[in-house]
């Protein structure tokens, strides 16, 4: 029966030996090959279909999205260029793992020996920083945009609240591995950091004494935050992640739809089938939701609604891959022209002048050089994370243009250039003993 459905979607084995002729025909006609791929690539709306069903890559997409979905500007690819960048970092980290000891004693030689004793050693740490700093960046300017196009309100509360937790543990991924090359940037960059835990209220020493492993940061420390690097972090991020993306699968694309089938045809739903999502359309933002498809029971002719959505194959996936390579482009660009820093074995006796924390906790640092530890350090962070994360439950606007949340988008547009403000500063206008020097008398910025 398999066999029969499946003979009735694809061209007969004569047709195909008729297109593709040669050894490539056999191959494509052979049981081990039919066996991996189930569909041919037929160029026909359900051959498309039929490669998104078929394919595992594919089939976390949908078959068919809107045309307005393929703009750049529509979403400027950021969800996508994040993940992209978080590909290059498994990639370049798993090479580095190669080449590299959490040790004290050997951390610091393996980062001198990837200059010349390992091939391409430098540039994939530089492509490795760069990719890290970038996904910082991309994952922040991806919430921003999400926040200002309304794409958090109902029904994609909760992929809100999963795009929170993956920029804070992006966040946690780059601190961790700040730490790995042991040089003394990193060691007074994470000495910041941590001092900052030990602010929390009745479990700050205990957190720190997590995080450390004793005294001060040493041997217990970096081989704890190896693992959380590598173990760890990883292993969530690609949990979230992977939810993340299902969720956009399923809650669909923040764009309005006409009623048009997964085929280019009106969607007829069997009565029993859409009873259940007529009763609270609602619930999934006023759309129905597709149970079954069946023949249509007449040939009366109707006016049928013009289609506005195009086949994510090959449409969409030509842009993804045109975009990640681009992605690869520029990070490989930056990995050739700027070089990751190594300054001096990490010395617990010599305090360098500035001793900054990284670029993304620079603005937290500024902030607590102005206020109190208690309320810059942990309640300010701690409290724009719980409006953040209660920001779709709290927003009962059911509007989604800019316009139309005035009050909102002021709030968060002061927000946004406050820490903008706050983190420039800190990171290019803040010299020795902290003092204000502007980055055109001296430049005390390290990436």
């Amino acid at each position: 029966m398999l066999d029969q459905e499946r003979e009735a979607l694809e061209p007969t084995r004569g047709q195909a030996s008729s297109e593709i002729r040669g050894l490539r025909a056999r191959l494509h006609r052979s049981e081990v090959w039919r066996s991996m791929f189930r569909h041919r690539q037929a160029d026909t709306p359900r051959g498309r279909a039929l490669q998104s069903f078929s394919n595992f890559f594919l089939h976390v997409y949908p078959v068919k999205i809107p045309k307005r979905v393929l703009r750049f500007r529509y979403s400027f690819r950021l969800g996508y260029i994040a993940t992209v960048l978080f590909g290059i970092l498994l990639l370049t980290g798993v090479y580095l793992m190669f080449v590299y000891t959490p040790s004290v004693g050997s951390a610091y030689g393996d980062m001198q020996r990837l200059k010349t004793g390992v091939g391409f050693g430098q540039l994939i740490r530089n492509v490795h920083r760069w990719s890290a700093h970038l996904m910082v960046l991309v994952v922040a300017i991806h919430m921003t945009r999400v926040f200002y196009a309304g794409a958090y309100k109902r029904p994609r509360e909760f992929n809100w609240v999963l795009g929170v937790m993956l920029l804070l543990l992006t966040l946690a991924f780059s601190f961790t591995g700040y730490l790995l090359p042991w040089d003394q940037l990193a060691y007074w960059a994470v000495t910041v950091g941590t001092n900052l835990v030990n602010y929390i209220p009745l479990v700050g020493g205990q957190v720190q004494d997590l995080l450390i492993g004793g005294d001060q940061i040493g041997q217990s420390t970096l081989l704890r935050f190896y693992a959380f690097h590598v173990a760890v972090l990883p292993g969530f991020l690609v949990l979230l992640l992977a939810v993340h993306i299902w969720r956009v699968r399923k809650d669909g694309f923040a764009v309005g739809r006409s009623n048009v089938g997964a085929f280019g045809e009106e969607a007829t739903a069997h009565p029993a089938a859409a009873a259940p999502a007529a009763a609270a359309p609602e619930l999934y933002g006023g759309r129905v939701r597709l149970l079954g498809v069946v023949d249509r029971e007449s040939v009366t002719a109707e006016e049928r609604p013009v289609d506005d959505t195009v086949f994510t194959w090959p449409h969409l996936m030509v842009r993804h891959v045109v975009v990640g390579l681009g992605v690869a482009a520029v990070v490989l660009a930056l990995g050739v022209a700027f070089a990751a820093p190594l300054r001096g074995l990490a010395n617990p006796n010599l305090t360098p002048e500035p001793a900054k924390a990284p670029w993304y906790f620079a603005g937290l640092q500024e902030l607590l050089s102005r206020f109190d530890p208690l309320v810059a350090g942990i309640l300010v962070p701690a409290g724009a994370v719980l409006v953040f994360v209660l920001l779709p439950y709290i927003d009962r606007n059911p509007a989604t243009e800019a316009r139309n949340r005035k009050v909102a988008v002021v709030l968060f547009s002061l927000l946004v250039v406050l820490a903008v403000g706050l983190t420039v500063v800190g990171t290019f206008f803040r010299g020795p003993g902290w003092q204000f020097i502007p980055p055109w008398d001296h430049w005390y910025v390290e990436l």
